[in-house]
């Protein structure tokens, strides 16, 4: 290689456009990779921070499914119940019905007759 085509000092120092361009262009793709380095990382914590999302999400997706099933099975048994006190209130309307009727059919048999209630005992727990 011949010594002619080192640059002289003056020559790098008013600076070549070509050498400008290619310095830029190398500041550039290091800039780029800087910039793709750090885009990677970020991309890298979403993931784990989606997993973590999604981990969580179907957790709350599974206690939901508990909670409509319980919800379901407590709405049954309310609707059960609420079956078996209006066979209840049916059937003390019914005796209460059938009293009625009995007073009112001794009351025609026996005109005059007062009728006294018999003293009733109070139970214990029911005493305030």
């Amino acid at each position: 290689m011949a010594v002619n085509n080192v640059p002289t000092k003056a020559e790098v120092e008013l600076g070549d456009p070509l050498t400008d361009r290619i310095r830029e262009s190398i500041l550039g793709v290091e800039n780029l990779r800087a910039e793709n380095r750090r885009l990677t990382d970020q991309v890298k914590s979403l993931e784990g921070t989606n997993l973590h999302l999604e981990s969580e999400v179907q957790s709350l997706k599974l206690a939901l499914d508990h909670e409509r099933a319980e919800r379901q099975h407590y709405h049954s048994l309310a609707n059960e119940i609420v079956t078996r006190l209006d066979v209840v209130g049916q059937t003390i309307d019914e005796v209460v019905k059938r009293a009625d009727q009995e007073v009112y059919r001794q009351r025609r048999e026996n005109p005059r007759a007062d009728y006294e209630l018999p003293d009733i005992k109070v139970p214990s727990f029911l005493r305030g």
